[in-house]
């Protein structure tokens, strides 16, 4: 009987032990359990022995600090149902206060040091490999909160940023992109395209013309001589109405800097757009004599020439057929000026860049119109050689 009694109170002391595990605050055994994968028990016994903390004996070790980042990361990447729980979402920033610790506590070169940056470094590839993967399944906004997950493992992180920007503008979050976005902006990280897709969500997606002039200035100041960029903030005046202050901005450039066939060009383009095209002839010739290899300046002032041309064919199309007939040759020898203006620049533009199919088409045209029949075969061939698939 003694021994049957024995039995059962044998049972029920190791059934009550083992589901209430008590720790004992050992560091020891905490990275034991670590090692073993019980990350419960990791947990338990390392949180307990910073609580009790014999005498600053625990957290003024960087080894102690060290393990508790390493168990925290643990229970941060465990997937598992057993342990996903244990320290929620602050796992990883309790993770990276510890690692954290070791470096400001030890000197740059030491080993736990080393080791913590090891830590992080691996922390950060998982966070950010966990973005991607949910990036590439199309689940956008998880992988934008992985992304901004990966700051807190590397806050300078330019990666994370861009990664995260893009990501929340798949995701149809717009201000969290642009709030990406400027970050490396401010920081003096952000590349051309990166101020691009700020001035298109602006423009675009927010119908903020303040923000878009705003970010244009800004992106000049680091790009100065792109061509985009000075057009965009032209464009951009001219929408919010202040052309006199786009015409000005540009005619104190030309002042600064008078050999800078940038700043030619885009007055002509300026009086372009407020149809003002003799002013505008004489800006873009101005721009093609300091650049004669200026595709757009050749190509805009062709096109000017051929908008005159072709509005006398528009007028000349609209007669009744009996002033058509009479004023025909008339109205056709005063277009052919036009027509034999746009030519050279036309031809220059070609010579520059021979892919633009619109371009080789409207000189076609011309040739077509100036009886230049042989010119004009040559060219339709090659068109129908680029375009033929």
């Amino acid at each position: 009987m003694k021994k049957l009694i024995f039995a059962i109170l044998f049972i029920g002391i190791g059934t009550f032990t083992y589901g209430q595990y008590v720790p004992k605050g050992k560091t020891s055994k905490a990275e034991v359990a670590l090692t073993q994968g019980k990350l419960d028990i990791a947990k338990a016994e390392v949180d307990e022995a910073f609580k009790i903390d014999n005498k600053g004996k625990v957290t003024g070790a960087a080894k102690n600090w060290y393990l508790k980042g390493r168990i925290y990361k643990a229970l941060y990447l465990d997937d598992s149902t057993e342990f996903k729980n244990l320290a929620g979402d602050e796992a990883l920033e309790v993770a990276m206060e510890a690692f954290n610790k070791v470096k400001s506590m030890e000197k740059e070169n030491s080993s736990y040091v080393i080791f913590s940056d090891q830590e992080i470094s691996a922390l950060y590839g998982s966070v950010l490999n966990k973005g991607a993967e949910k990036y590439n399944d199309n689940d956008y906004e998880g992988a934008y909160k992985d992304f901004m997950t990966a700051l807190i493992v590397a806050p300078n992180d330019t990666t994370s940023l861009l990664y995260g920007g893009v990501a929340a503008q798949q995701a149809d979050m717009y201000d969290e992109a642009l709030t990406c976005f400027q970050t490396l902006a401010d920081n003096g990280d952000a590349e051309i395209d990166t101020y691009k897709t700020m001035i298109y969500l602006y423009r675009t997606e927010k119908e903020d013309l303040e923000s878009v002039l705003k970010i244009v200035n800004q992106a000049l100041e680091k790009f100065p001589q792109n061509k985009e960029l000075v057009q965009e903030k032209i464009t951009t005046l001219i929408m919010m109405e202040r052309v006199d202050e786009a015409k000005s901005e540009l005619e104190t450039a030309v002042n600064n800097d008078p050999t800078n066939s940038l700043y030619y060009y885009f007055l002509g383009y300026l009086y372009d757009f407020q149809e003002d095209y003799d002013n505008s002839i004489e800006q873009y010739k101005k721009a093609i004599e300091l650049n004669p290899e200026y595709y757009e300046a050749n190509y805009n002032l062709g096109v000017v020439y051929y908008n005159k041309a072709r509005d006398i064919i528009s007028e000349l199309n609209n007669l009744s057929l009996d002033e058509f007939r009479k004023q025909e040759e008339d109205y056709s020898t005063r277009a052919a000026v036009y027509f034999n203006d746009a030519l050279p620049y036309f031809e220059k533009a070609v010579e520059i860049n021979d892919e633009e199919i619109q371009l080789l088409e409207t000189l076609a045209g011309v040739y077509i119109r100036l009886k230049m029949t042989d010119k004009a075969e040559a060219l339709e061939k090659k068109i129908k050689a680029m375009t033929d698939f």
